[in-house]
């Protein structure tokens, strides 16, 4: 037999617009009538007074879960039992990407369909065919686990977008844009048959990504309910486009030096770098990923300008770790081993790019 290939990208249905949360109980009823849902603090209740009513009108019932604590596997397998037990029929996740990759490894063990609320644009996981998993104990980095099928629905109220925190808007503008220089990791760029046309297509999102989001971003960062369409499009962008490069990349390809940092950050320094959201570790990284890729100095100075306007940390510091040598020597190993950087100029050009982070 021939060998078979799998891309997973995207989702079956997306909808997205202006008070679109109201829509969420008709869309429960496309899956079933027993929901266990699953939300932030803050997150759940937003959506749920816009969805409430139209739960009780059509008879759905629910089981509602507060996320308090690290998406490990085991809290996945705890939620697991919880809904079996409920006679649930569908899951629900509302809110950050944690919660997204919580519910779709929950989702996935309980055998259920899945909708995702993602609630800011630093949700790309809302979409994506993958899960970064973290330990009960302490939050720390533990594993990816892909899912095993898309995800059913994503539903985006753009009103509940538009009025997120600001440090989400810089965090989720950040995670996508890395993906082009991650994508090319020390080259210049990528061609056509020299490598294949699934990373070929992610290189190709990954530019128009890139180009959007370097131009508009901050525009939309400053004023997110300033222009509707730039609003819109940004959120297409985050949430879908940046999926693909990953389902493209087959969620793995384009981690290179800056996800190799937010890895080691989260595995090693779970405690320090708490309060540092996933797009600002992964911008730090980016701005080792543009010198280990000798990128222009005027391509670097933009997005290093881009951060500034945005309020975004810079350096390991800003991020709550100490940058000691053993502390980089931590971090340095680790991006090592996980890119897999053997050659003596490879080597070198990481030490440039912790250089310019510490």
């Amino acid at each position: 037999m021939e060998e078979v290939s799998f891309l997973k990208i995207g989702c079956s249905r997306f909808i997205y617009g202006k008070g679109t949360a109201a829509l969420l109980p008709d869309e429960i009823l496309r899956y079933g009538k027993k929901a266990f849902i699953v939300g932030g603090p803050s997150t759940l209740p937003l959506v749920r007074e816009k969805a409430e009513a139209g739960i009780a009108e059509k008879g759905i019932e629910t089981v509602y879960r507060v996320m308090n604590e690290p998406n490990s596997v085991d809290f996945a397998n705890r939620l697991t039992k919880a809904a079996k037990e409920a006679g649930s029929e569908l899951v629900v996740a509302i809110g950050g990407g944690k919660c997204m990759d919580l519910c779709k490894v929950f989702s996935d063990m309980a055998g259920l369909p899945i909708i995702t609320v993602p609630t800011s644009v630093a949700t790309c996981a809302g979409s994506s065919a993958v899960s970064i998993m973290y330990t009960k104990e302490n939050g720390s980095y533990d594993c990816s686990i892909p899912k095993e099928k898309e995800i059913d629905s994503v539903l985006v109220d753009l009103d509940i977008i538009g009025s997120s925190p600001k440090q989400l808007f810089a965090s989720g503008i950040m995670d996508s844009i890395a993906k082009l220089p991650e994508i090319v990791n020390g080259t210049a760029k990528l061609t056509y048959p020299e490598v294949s046309l699934q990373k070929y297509m992610a290189y190709s999102n990954s530019i128009f990504i890139y180009d959007f989001l370097t131009r508009f971003g901050v525009q939309v960062y400053e004023n997110p309910m300033g222009d509707e369409k730039l609003l819109q499009d940004l959120t297409l962008i985050n949430l879908i486009v940046t999926s693909m490069v990953s389902g493209f990349s087959s969620g793995s390809d384009q981690l290179a030096v800056a996800h190799g940092l937010y890895d080691a950050v989260r595995k090693f320094f779970p405690v320090e770098a708490k309060n540092a959201l996933h797009g600002e570790i992964v911008a730090v990284g980016v701005l080792m990923q543009m010198r280990f890729n000798h990128e222009t100095e005027t391509e670097y100075q933009k997005i290093l300008g881009m951060m500034k306007k945005m309020n975004m940390p810079l350096t390991l510091k800003d991020l709550g770790v100490e940058p000691t040598q053993e502390n980089i020597r931590t971090l340095k190993e680790y991006n090592i081993m996980k890119n897999n950087i053997v050659k003596p100029e490879d080597l070198a050009r990481l030490d440039q790019a912790f250089e310019e982070i510490t």
